[in-house]
């Protein structure tokens, strides 16, 4: 999807993180946008931050965990617009579960919102792009813990964020296979400084884990992740993560050759087990 002018994006998760900073960035390409998320008072805030800076938004609160609830936001997003060309399912959660206890509800909530708001949102918007029959891109986010193997330490959203994967590769081959312009795509996005463990600021703290742990991780700026999303989306990549080009264009450099060393590692890991009948034991992390 080259142009993006005089187009119309739907994001959720909007109100603060990658959310907020790709409405931002989409609506300086000229995109009309609806911002969704759970938080109202957030969305307002944020959405009224977007139209003071002259972007033409809607804020329209969504609990993504709840098809109906994103039944009424494809609605509305129509409704308002008459057509959607981009919708970017990035809602997400942390938080922790455990393997080990009868705890459910927390389960409940990170698949929910995590596996399940992207799978409502297909199902809520994508059998209207097919019938238009226009050029239209689904986007969901996952992170690294759903492409450079499972974070065992975070299992609920290890487990959903690779889950995402499975599903946006399902949808593309479906897509594919019908010769549909719409078409799907993932966002990788690097540690990003987000509300996801609270705070943007409770980041840092993650990203001091992360390298004891022997993760070569280096913590970047929603606005970093959202430039790549743009020029992803131009691209038409699949696969939007951070290789050493866009190491270099968009997040200063900051990451260097070790942390690409450990991410083909990791990733290469699962394979190279399946393949050898081997283990987990080289690729968790």
């Amino acid at each position: 999807m080259k142009e993006l002018a005089g187009k119309v994006a739907v994001i959720t998760g909007a109100a603060s993180g990658i959310g907020l900073a790709t409405v931002r960035a989409l609506g300086h390409e000229g995109m009309s946008v609806i911002m969704a998320d759970v938080n109202e008072a957030a969305l307002k805030e944020a959405a009224d931050g977007c139209t003071a800076d002259g972007l033409t938004v809607r804020p329209f609160a969504t609990d993504v965990s709840d098809f109906t609830a994103m039944q009424r936001l494809a609605d509305a997003s129509y409704d308002a617009f008459g057509a959607v060309h981009l919708l970017h399912l990035n809602a997400g959660i942390g938080g922790g579960v455990s393997l080990f206890d009868a705890e459910t509800a927390n389960w409940d909530r990170i698949i929910g919102v995590n596996l399940l708001g992207v799978v409502w949102g297909i199902k809520a918007f994508v059998p209207r792009m097919r019938e238009v029959g226009a050029e239209a891109l689904i986007l969901a986010t996952s992170s690294g813990a759903g492409a450079e193997g499972n974070s065992y330490r975070s299992v609920g959203y290890a487990a959903t964020k690779l889950a995402v994967v499975s599903v946006m590769e399902s949808l593309y081959g479906s897509l594919a296979a019908e010769k549909s312009p719409v078409s799907a795509a993932i966002v990788f996005p690097p540690l990003t400084a987000t509300s996801l463990n609270g705070a943007p600021a409770n980041m840092k703290f993650v990203e001091q884990f992360l390298q004891s742990e022997g993760v070569p991780a280096m913590l970047v700026k929603p606005e970093q992740v959202a430039s790549m999303i743009v020029d992803g989306i131009k691209r038409g990549r699949f696969f939007i993560r951070m290789g050493e080009e866009e190491n270099t264009r968009f997040y200063e450099g900051s990451h260097g050759a070790e942390f690409f060393a450990w991410s083909e590692r990791v990733i290469t890991g699962r394979s190279r087990a399946q393949l050898s009948d081997g283990d987990p034991h080289d690729y968790l992390w």
